[in-house]
């Protein structure tokens, strides 16, 4: 989890899933955590991700994000870095 008083995010495993909606569905939000839900570019999905950016999202949501851009080919083997950030994300006991 976050730790705002270190900034630094704990190291905890994360299951994500991509699930495929029809195009005209409207998420609602019910359970109180979240205020409203948008749907984004690839391009401002990127923005969002900067330090400066307005609207922060939750620190803990970028590891999420990361990940879909490294599994859909946003992020290349290319990029440098690339090798060391797979290899954090996919560390990890799973039990």
């Amino acid at each position: 989890g976050w730790d705002p008083k270190s900034s630094k995010i704990s190291r905890v495993v994360l299951f994500n899933y991509d699930l495929y909606l029809p195009a005209d569905f409207k998420p609602k939000p019910v359970d109180g955590e979240v205020e409203e839900f948008f749907l984004w570019t690839m391009d401002e999905t990127k923005e969002s991700m900067a330090l400066d950016y307005p609207d922060p999202i939750k620190p803990n949501c970028y590891v999420v994000i990361i990940d879909y851009l490294l599994r859909k080919g946003f992020v290349s083997p290319e990029t440098r870095g690339y090798l060391d950030l797979l290899r954090e994300l996919r560390s990890g006991d799973c039990q």
